[in-house]
């Protein structure tokens, strides 16, 4: 629910209670030189020596934990705002305009999935994810080898340098700066180990806490809170509305992704000039690491530590599966909830975003201590791993988009479940072992994020990939008078002529075509509308609510009511432009009790209007003599008695000479397989009453990432808790030592030494 960073939240209660502050900058190793003789000095030396790292002075050590603050507040807000707010709307408008030919001008949500576009996404996000578990050690070392300051200071250009590039992306449309971007991000971050690492070094152990609490208070938590506000802010600012009139459609889309890839830019910029000017090195040089140990940059070296106990390895195992659905979670959900509920607002899309992201950041922060302090930290995972379950069961059998706001509130009271479990892993080991550990959870949490990534954002671009259902679910003789079909998308408008009846399929000679079904564009995602779209809608149509015009709406002619949803069931109807293949014949209109006036006006302004090919085909030989007739009487082809015929009695025509010109292009379309069928038609605005998607169940993914998932977590906890809690070394449970107390009770001002106990 945290995304990278959810981890170190539970550092502070772990690492440095006990007045050790090892290190946790992004490795998988813990600092030999500057952790040692804290864990020396709190345990071992009662003279309490602090390291040469600490700053005595009580206003600069003030002043430069605001500053890493600051930097990990702009590193988090920079991230949501760049990478899961701006970044997938991005990536999936430049895609589908590209390849899939969406056009901004004419439709409505080119900015949501689509099976290439998810796929690149989910490419971009595994690189970073990839990335972030390579460079996670060898940024660690580094760091204890050259100290803090400078790992800090590549992480923010990382973050600068991202958003520079989906900046120029955006611009000049190149779909491989976003990749590239992903790249350069993932290898950077994240930036709050370095800043707990800083913290440590820096920090008086009767202060660490303290100022760790602001670390992850004032710096991640309000971090993330502040890019999803701002994101929304600039949603609001330049979406709001939507395009002003003659302006572009993508006009909002260029002012959102430039104002928000250019904060991203120039906070993280800004950040970097002040903490190059103002803040010092934290890492005294003579606690730094003489040479950088290569080994431990090892990425797979965590897999020797988990296997230390089968208590611990199980508990790894539990956190590995919640963090695949993580990872699952950032490349699926965003575009699953807007195709789900048929959404093509992207306002809609970025208030849901922010909304997870504020309900995650705001669990975390206020629920785990609260949670740990009344239930303990045991209860505490018990109770947190249900809520995601049950995150999952709200999402997938949520049938409103209203009604999925639920499953966004369960996760606040998931959302511990990382800091806590997390709690549990790192007091599974001493404090001279937790630099080493933390740096092999970022490594496996990466990890594990990536195979999520890969696994689920891959399977859903299959799920929403189009497809095209067999024949059969269009009937031999379907037409006017048997207009029932059960295809998933209903049947193309403008049928296939074949007049060898080489398909088998031609019904009637005289009418020598047959219609097909309609693809699927968007898979199993593809929504379902009251009468769906077909060249006949049944009289007797099973749903109440078939597609009209906006117009009849607007004047009274259709009343719209609660049966009717609007896309994701909000408001009583969904209004879009759609191709005009949506036909109805006027004899239909009129059975439905609309007057002819109505039919007509239907057949003029909105539909294909009542072509018949038959009867085009008849009015076909008049229309050529009557052309040739008018360019020369004495021409061999002109017939002139069916010219003074047709002339003298033109109801002998079915169809008038506009009418004729109109269709000529139905026919051509039929008769020579071009594949612009009923182009000339162009677009319309309909009126519709949503049902869902065509999926049998369409909350899947959800269901599969947040509740199975969660489960199996769960069982590897319970079966760690039933079958090896005696393997819990217990580090995690802190009580204060015999001499401790009677220090306390002689001297309450000295800071009180705190020990693990295995009791």
């Amino acid at each position: 629910m945290l995304g990278d960073n959810g981890n170190d939240s539970s550092t502070k209660h772990d690492d440095f209670v006990d007045g050790s502050p090892a290190s946790t900058a992004t490795n998988g190793s813990s600092p030999e030189v500057s952790a040692m003789p804290r864990s020396s000095m709190s345990v071992k030396k009662p003279d309490h020596s602090l390291s040469k790292s600490v700053v005595e002075n009580f206003v600069q050590q003030k002043v430069q934990v605001a500053i890493v603050t600051a930097a990990v507040t702009t590193g988090a807000a920079a991230y949501v705002l760049m990478l899961f707010i701006a970044m997938p709307i991005s990536i999936h408008l430049l895609v589908n305009m590209q390849q899939k030919g969406c056009d901004p001008e004419l439709t409505d949500d080119c900015f949501a999935a689509t099976d290439e576009s998810q796929t690149i996404l989910t490419l971009t996000l595994s690189l970073l994810r990839t990335m972030t578990f390579l460079m996670g050690g060898t940024m660690g070392v580094l760091s204890d080898r050259y100290g803090r300051r400078p790992m800090l200071l590549i992480a923010l250009t990382g973050y600068a340098t991202t958003g520079l590039l989906l900046l120029i992306g955006w611009q000049t449309e190149t779909v491989g700066l976003f990749i590239f971007g992903g790249i350069v991000l993932g290898a950077s971050s994240p930036i709050t180990p370095h800043g707990i690492a800083y913290v440590s070094d820096v920090s008086r152990p009767d202060r660490l806490a303290t100022n760790m609490g602001y670390l992850q208070g004032l710096g991640y938590f309000c971090g993330l809170l502040l890019g999803a506000v701002i994101s929304l802010g600039i949603s609001q600012a330049t979406r709001g509305a939507g395009a002003e009139e003659g302006e572009s459609a993508l006009a909002p889309y260029n002012d959102l992704f430039n104002i928000s890839y250019g904060a991203g830019f120039g906070f993280a910029a800004l950040m970097v000039i002040i903490m190059f000017f103002k803040l010092p090195e934290s890492l005294h040089k003579d606690e730094r690491a003489t040479v950088v140990n290569w080994k431990k940059a090892n990425p797979f070296g965590f897999l020797g530590l988990i296997s230390r106990t089968k208590y611990l390895g199980l508990l790894w195992m539990s956190a590995a599966f919640g963090w695949m659905g993580v990872g699952a979670g950032e490349s699926v959900t965003g575009g699953w909830w807007l195709r789900r509920y048929t959404q093509s607002d992207v306002n809609k899309f970025i208030l849901f975003t922010v909304a997870i992201w504020i309900g995650s950041a705001f669990g975390a922060a206020i629920m785990t201590p609260l949670m740990e302090k009344l239930v303990g930290l045991k209860n505490t995972i018990h109770f947190t791993m249900i809520a995601s379950i049950s995150v999952g069961f709200g999402f997938a059998w949520a049938e409103t988009a209203a009604v999925s706001y639920t499953a966004v509130g369960l996760s606040f009271l998931a959302a511990p479940v990382v800091p806590a479990l997390i709690s549990l892993l790192m007091g599974q080991v001493p404090s001279t072992e937790k630099g080493r550990l933390a740096g092999a959870i970022r490594s496996s949490e990466a990890l594990a994020k990536l195979i999520g990534i890969v696994m689920m954002g891959n399977t859903f671009s299959i799920y929403i990939e189009p497809y095209t259902p067999e024949l059969a679910c269009v009937p031999l003789d379907y037409g006017s008078s048997n207009p029932a079909n059960t295809c998933d998308c209903g049947v193309n408008t403008c049928p296939t002529y074949d007049p060898t009846n080489s398909s088998g399929r031609v019904f009637d000679e005289s009418l020598p075509f047959y219609y097909e079904p309609a693809p699927c564009t968007l898979g199993n995602m593809s929504p379902i509308f009251d009468g769906k779209p077909s060249a006949h809608v049944a009289v007797q149509s099973p749903q109440p609510n078939p597609p009209v015009p906006q117009y009849f709406v607007d004047e009274g002619f259709v009343t719209r009511d609660d049966t009717c949803q609007g896309a994701g069931g909000i408001g009583d109807s969904d209004t879009r432009m759609l191709a005009r293949q949506w036909c109805i014949s006027a004899e239909s209109m009129e059975a439905r009790g609309l007057s002819a006036a109505s039919a007509a006006i239907w057949n003029e302004e909105y539909g294909c209007p009542g072509f018949d090919f038959g009867l085009y085909v008849e009015d076909m030989p008049k229309y050529e003599n009557m052309a040739a007739c008018e360019a020369d009487l004495a021409s061999p082809t002109c017939n002139q008695t069916l010219f003074d015929e047709t002339n003298n009695n033109p109801d002998s025509l079915n169809y008038d000479a506009e009418e004729f010109v109109a269709f000529t292009g139905i026919y051509t379309n039929i008769t020579n397989g071009v594949e612009a069928t009923c182009e000339s038609f162009g677009q319309g605005e309909m009126n519709l009453c949503w049902q869902g998607v065509i999926a049998d169940f369409p909350g899947l993914f959800p269901f599969v990432y947040a509740s199975i998932f969660g489960t199996i977590a769960y069982l590897f906890f319970i079966v760690a808790e039933v079958f090896y809690k005696h393997e819990d070394c217990e580090y995690w449970r802190y009580k204060k030592s015999p001499a401790s107390s009677a220090a306390d009770a002689e001297s309450p001002s000295d800071p009180a030494q705190v020990r693990p106990t295995n009791a």
